[in-house]
């Protein structure tokens, strides 16, 4: 699933379709139909919204993406049983992997940047995409919004039924507007954690081969 399709799920899920006017009490009983849940559903999808974002980033940034961090980790994996401590462990199997692959501390480092070039490179997919969907999904409404305020002015006898119309469509902007900064919040929280993960991880490895 792409940024794309997370941010939707994050500011449109379980949102009503708005549906034209078809006669004044109709049109008003699927309006207050329509409103009720909105609230609700965006605070239940922002905590699901946070762990799709950080399990995305997680997939992406995961040891096993660099060469050069699952070879090391293919060397310490063997060693898990017969040396328990982890700095003990990974020395021994960088001085494995030295001899037998060619592999260096400063590879494996390096290997820790290409994961945060990795992480940039996705808050800038993120940055793109939400900024897409900002001009596409929530400006597109506020202009239906405008639209709709028009038309109040020809249609005298709708004009009760198309006031709760904005009304609703209205909320429903806020709200996804509302997500959408939910949204990025969310992300720059996976953002960081995932981010102090990796630098945590990275200065273990510093320290551990010393």
């Amino acid at each position: 699933m792409t940024f794309k399709d997370l941010i939707k799920n994050a500011i449109f899920e379980e949102e009503p379709q708005a549906k034209q006017p078809i006669n004044p009490a109709h049109g008003a009983a699927t309006a207050r139909a329509a409103a009720s849940p909105i609230q609700t559903s965006a605070v239940m999808s922002s905590a699901a919204s946070d762990n799709q974002f950080y399990n995305r980033l997680a997939k992406q940034t995961d040891l096993s993406a660099v060469p050069e961090l699952a070879k090391i980790e293919s060397f310490a994996a063997p060693l898990q049983t017969v040396i328990q401590e982890k700095s003990l462990r990974y020395k021994a199997a960088l001085a494995t992997a030295q001899s037998q692959a060619g592999l260096t501390k400063q590879a494996i480092m390096k290997g820790f940047d290409t994961l945060i070039s990795t992480l940039d490179s996705s808050a800038n997919a993120f940055q793109k995409q939400s900024d897409d969907i900002l001009k596409t999904e929530v400006d597109a409404r506020t202009a239906q919004i405008s639209d709709l305020s028009a038309s109040i002015q020809q249609k005298q006898k709708e004009i009760a039924d198309i006031e709760q119309q904005i009304k609703s469509m209205q909320s429903a902007v806020d709200v996804s507007r509302s997500r959408l900064q939910q949204a990025k919040a969310n992300f720059a929280a996976a953002y960081e954690r995932r981010k102090a993960e990796i630098e945590q991880q990275r200065r273990e490895f510093e320290t551990i081969l010393q």
